[in-house]
């Protein structure tokens, strides 16, 4: 009944708007669909008549129900926000995106059509593509068949150039700042060596310190945030980058949305569920390497990268193993994941020795 209510209140408030957004699609009538109903929000998709397709994506997000997450493990992010806060950030990032990278070349862009704040809606242009992360997977070894490397390395450099033109020209707006100092860099890996609990990872966590107190400014330089700048949240489809789901809550170090985007492809989920079965460095290694090359100039020292990539990757290797617990499915991962711990414990020797080296 509740989503019946939302698709009859979506094409009400849609019809008189319709021509103008799409004044190249003759049709006779537009039709509202339910096409996901998640936990944290309802996705549909408006269709006219004639359309091949869906031409909008409607998302009506719910407030939720816990706090700012299960467990205890240390976080870099706390703060909560409602369901109307978060629609507001997302349309406020679209915008952002669409006045700074609608002129990139291999770029898209999702266009911000209506806005709902009362009922924590917006309406946007709709993308038919395929995610960067289901590019990455077709590269796994366990796939039967498995793609050619080409699409999910042009899509890896097209991040880094979509997020160094971001950055460039998006203002930097007076929100908070997370991690905004060496010192807040140094604690935060301290707290995660201490929540891990291991002689492993203490070995690594003093180097970590070591590296970050050397090679990081004291103030770190800082710029708008993605907020989930990560391969599922963008769209490659016909040799074009779409990056969607901005929720620009912070501001945050330079570096901080590259490296969530690099933890996501090396610590994706068939990579850490097979033990690093699916993926060869072989194969990730390229995929980095365009989205950094592409991001960096040449001669950029990439030390205070790695730093600030081994904070992000403890951040969310603490995260998989302090995972949801309910049910069979929830223990099952959180279990898989712990399981994993050499991997990441690789993953990190690996940026440490890439620092040193200065790679």
């Amino acid at each position: 009944m509740e989503n019946e209510r939302l698709v009859q209140t979506l094409e009400q408030r849609i019809a008189p708007h319709i021509d103008t957004w799409f004044p190249e699609q003759p049709h006779s009538g537009l039709e509202v669909r339910v096409f996901a109903d998640r936990p944290s929000c309802v996705l549909l998709t408006v269709h006219l008549d004639g359309a091949e397709g869906p031409v909008a994506l409607a998302k009506a997000r719910r407030d939720s129900p816990g706090g700012p997450g299960a467990g205890s493990r240390p976080r870099l992010r706390r703060e909560k926000a409602t369901a109307e806060e978060l629609t507001l950030l997302e349309w406020a990032g679209l915008t952002t995106i669409q006045e700074t990278c609608g002129d990139v070349a291999g770029v898209g862009v999702v266009r911000p059509l209506l806005l709902m704040p009362e009922a924590a809606t917006l309406v946007m242009s709709f993308v038919n593509a395929p995610t960067l992360r289901s590019s990455v997977l077709e590269l796994s070894r366990l796939r039967p068949g498995r793609s050619g490397p080409g699409v999910a390395v042009t899509g890896c450099g097209l991040a880094g150039t979509w997020l160094r033109h971001f950055q460039e020209r998006a203002p930097v707006s007076d929100r908070p700042i997370q991690q905004g100092t060496r010192d807040d860099v140094v604690e935060r890996l301290r707290a995660y060596g201490a929540y891990l609990d291991s002689p492993k990872w203490d070995v690594l966590v003093t180097e970590g310190v070591k590296l970050a107190t050397e090679v990081l400014p004291r103030e770190l330089r800082l710029a708008a945030g993605h907020g989930d700048f990560a391969p599922r949240n963008m769209l490659m489809g016909d040799d074009r980058l779409t990056v969607i789901d901005p929720l620009p809550r912070w501001r945050v170090p330079v570096y901080d949305d590259l490296c969530r985007f690099l933890v996501g492809l090396r610590l994706i989920g068939e990579q850490v569920h097979t033990h690093g079965l699916a993926f060869s460095s072989t194969t990730l290694d390229p995929l980095e390497e365009a989205a950094i090359a592409s991001y960096l100039p040449p001669e950029a020292d990439r030390a205070g990268l790695r730093a600030y990539q081994l904070l992000i990757l403890m951040d969310k290797w603490t995260a998989m193993i302090d995972g949801p617990r309910q049910g069979v499915s929830g223990r099952l991962t959180r279990r898989s994941a712990a399981l994993a711990d050499h991997l990441v414990r690789g993953e990190a020797e690996r940026l440490l020795g890439l620092a040193r080296a200065g790679a």
